[in-house]
């Protein structure tokens, strides 16, 4: 079964591949996948896919993936070209890719699209079809361990002297891995600044959460766990560990909004206390995460996760923080960004002197990270 490309007028939208007939009744299905050519020191290379796009124009090359309304097309002649999925008409690929779809459906073989339409034809054969507003992503080849995990990395600081001595630096991290029926993120942080040879910042944050998918937007979440440290507001280790259910509010290819609720327990660790005063505590708490994902515009992205823990034996205790990242990608995998970080302990425990920390701890700072 293979897919001819036929002479169509350039100014017309109308798909110009004619597809062969999957039986008598005329329906048309995707191309039998094509063998993988191989040049010098045996490295692969890919059959070629074809696009024509609402102008009429049709382009020939490799699509590497496609992802928040973005394909991504490796042409011979073009180089890398980004071209918006709307402006897509119709495809043609004779090789074997992995296709995710809005009901977390992934299936994987050869694929077309006209019409609408999306069919794939899997390894044994069968054809099956979705509605192309459905499609999520598209990466190359078949499902394999590695494709399913994503990483940033970042870093930002500042150095200055003279009047005033003072340096700030900033590090973070996000390692994910994400499945068709799982979600499991870990995060780490840390702020440490010095002026004047006196620290006034210095905290690190170790955090992470598993869910799994029981229907298309609702996740039973376990673990939901933190680990906190921040000296500075006299804490010398703060650990939560619980579970909950999330449900996925809004999951489009621009927005994607996230609610976590649950409960766990809370064992907190003081670096000083007061004579007398117990330096440890253990808690009862109830969790409750938000996270929401933009993508206004492309090359850029704005996250925001909210976390508040709320200690029911000692409201307190109840502490809050929030992590707003404006990303503006600016060359290959680096991005530059903006975050905002917020940090709230409703009563700080008092520190051997009796000297209070401030509740609320504010951070804005600017930096480079590499996502992958």
């Amino acid at each position: 079964m293979v897919a001819r490309a036929q002479t169509g007028n350039p100014g017309s939208a109308t798909p110009v591949f004619e597809l062969v007939p999957l039986d008598g009744s005329g329906s048309w299905a995707p191309p039998e996948p094509e063998p993988e050519l191989r040049e010098k020191l045996f490295k692969k290379k890919r059959p070629k896919d074809w696009l024509q796009l609402k102008s009429g124009e049709l382009l020939r090359g490799e699509i590497e993936f496609i992802h928040e309304d973005e394909l991504h097309l490796d042409s011979d002649e073009l180089d890398d070209l980004d071209i918006d999925w709307d402006d897509v008409v119709s495809l043609r690929s004779p090789s074997i890719n992995t296709y995710r779809f809005g009901d977390r459906t992934v299936v994987s073989g050869t694929a077309a699209m006209r019409g609408g339409v999306i069919r794939v034809r899997t390894p044994t054969g069968a054809v099956l079809e979705f509605p192309r507003t459905e499609l999520e992503s598209m990466i190359e080849g078949r499902p394999e361990e590695l494709n399913y995990w994503s990483l940033n990395l970042g870093l930002g600081g500042t150095l200055r002297s003279g009047n005033t001595d003072q340096t700030d630096l900033n590090v973070h991290g996000r390692l994910e891995r994400e499945t068709p029926l799982t979600n499991a993120i870990l995060v780490y942080e840390s702020a440490n600044s010095v002026v004047e040879d006196e620290e006034v910042t210095d905290n690190q944050r170790l955090g992470g959460l598993f869910a799994y998918y029981v229907t298309r937007r609702t996740s039973l979440v376990a673990p939901i766990g933190e680990i906190y440290r921040d000296r500075i507001r006299n804490l010398e280790l703060r650990g939560t560990i619980g579970a909950g259910v999330g449900y996925d509010v809004i999951d489009r290819p621009r927005v994607e909004w996230n609610l976590i609720g649950g409960a766990g327990y809370q064992r907190t660790q003081f670096s000083e206390v007061e004579i007398g005063d117990e330096d440890r505590a253990d808690d009862a708490a109830l969790i409750f995460r938000t996270t929401l994902e933009l993508d206004p515009i492309r090359d850029v992205d704005w996250d925001t996760t909210y976390e508040a823990h709320v200690i029911v034996t000692d409201f307190d205790k109840t502490n809050q923080h929030l992590l707003s990242i404006l990303s503006f990608e600016f060359w290959g995998p680096l991005d530059l960004d903006l975050r905002f970080d917020w940090d709230r302990i409703e009563k700080p425990s008092s520190e051997s002197d009796g000297e209070v920390p401030e509740s609320d701890d504010f951070q804005l700072t600017v930096g480079i990270s590499l996502d992958l």
